[in-house]
């Protein structure tokens, strides 16, 4: 008899079981039951009982059947439910329309419906769409470059054999047309991919290679894929391929954020309490210089509106702040959501912006930046500088036309 799985430990979340069994290729999941089998080599079904914590033999209903054929009774019917099973299944019974096209001796005893009683339409299954379908890639763009510029929005689903699912699609000559379909795993990252990459450059600094992002549209398969009504066959699954895959992409999904992290690489001596508790906010490099701040007072303003615009299609926007005293061009913006912030970072960080390309991370909660004024924090919220500024913008409206 073969050695058993690893188990995982009892009560064990989803993630938690995916993440024990991926290593072992026996064991798939049973979409059907929603549990972790495995077939040992004499044969012998293994069921992974999440309560316990163990591996349990599988109950075969043949054999079940077989068992109460022999110890059946002449003249009782084993199908037939007991008397008070009976009586609690007529509680139970659904109500019945009159005008059912079942006949009223098959349907039992039926209710008359109430007169504002209405009938629920059935619910529709909607397949969820996690494919994008991507335009403008330059003709020389391989497979490798787009996966490695998509992985960052999620985990790239992948078939039973391990391919990522990314197609590039060909034109009549058989060369790369620029099109391709990017499927990932989770339905979130088809949202995180529209904000990042839509209109963003696949190569960092080429302007040539500005894509168009868009959720895919497969309303076309639904109606124009079948003739006079008639559907396509569904393909058939192997439900144990199919199980496995999941489970390794469940525990891909698990080791994305860490393999996939977002701004610099954290240093042994950074504070990490203080790196989680200011996730929320990105710091943005070489947005402005000393001189065109100068040269240009409506500038700051007009900057700090023009990023939090840009940002907000990221998520909610608490604080937009422009260091001037910083030679480096530096700003920061904080966001309501920790996720936004790691979307800005993925979106700004490399792109050019007035000849100059920017620099985003997250804040590591030791930088400090200066600026006119009292010396302010990161995470302040207040903003009695900001008021003197206004004001000398103000001022100098008015004596503008002078």
């Amino acid at each position: 008899m073969s050695a058993l799985p690893p188990s995982s430990a009892a009560g064990s979340s989803a993630e938690a079981q995916a993440a024990a069994f991926a290593d072992d290729p026996r064991v798939y999941f049973n979409k059907e039951t929603d549990t972790w089998r495995f077939e040992q080599d004499d044969g012998t079904e293994m069921e992974y009982d999440a309560t316990k914590g163990s591996w349990v033999p599988l109950v075969d209903e043949d054999v079940i059947k077989q068992q109460q054929a022999a110890y059946s009774m002449v003249g009782v019917d084993e199908e037939i439910p007991a008397a008070p099973v009976l009586k609690r299944e007529s509680k139970k019974r659904k109500v019945e329309d009159y005008t059912s096209a079942t006949p009223v001796s098959e349907a039992g005893p039926s209710i008359k419906r109430g007169r504002n009683e209405k009938e629920k339409p059935p619910t529709e299954r909607k397949s969820k769409n996690t494919a994008v379908y991507v335009t403008g890639l330059p003709t020389d763009a391989d497979q490798e470059e787009i996966i490695e510029r998509f992985s960052k929005c999620g985990v790239i689903e992948e078939d039973d054999g391990g391919e990522p699912k990314v197609k590039m699609y060909a034109k009549d000559d058989g060369t790369f047309s620029g099109e391709a379909l990017v499927v990932y795993f989770k339905e979130d990252s088809v949202l995180l991919a529209l904000n990042i990459l839509d209109d963003a450059e696949l190569r960092f600094g080429d302007p040539s290679t500005v894509m168009k992002v868009t959720q895919a549209d497969f309303s076309h398969k639904n109606s124009g894929g079948a003739e006079h009504g008639e559907s396509k066959p569904r393909k058939t699954v192997d439900k144990k391929k199919a199980s496995r895959r999941i489970g390794k992409m469940q525990k891909k999904l698990l080791e994305w954020d860490d393999e996939d992290g977002f701004g610099p690489m954290l240093k042994p001596e950074d504070n990490l309490n203080a790196i989680n508790k200011n996730s929320r906010v990105v710091v943005l490099k070489h947005m402005f210089t000393l001189k065109e701040l100068e040269e240009d007072a409506a500038l700051l303003l007009d900057l700090k509106e023009d990023v939090r615009e840009e940002c907000a299609t990221l998520g909610e926007v608490t604080n937009v702040v422009l260091y001037d005293k910083e030679k480096d061009g530096v700003m920061t913006v904080k966001f309501r959501e920790p996720l936004s912030a790691q979307a800005c970072v993925l979106k700004m960080n490399g792109r050019f912006f007035a000849g100059r390309r920017i620099e985003a991370a997250l804040y590591a909660g030791k930088q400090r930046f200066k600026r006119s004024g009292a010396g302010e924090d990161v995470e302040g919220e207040g903003d009695e500088a900001e008021k003197k500024r206004l004001d000398d913008f103000a001022q100098w409206l008015l004596t503008e036309g002078d």
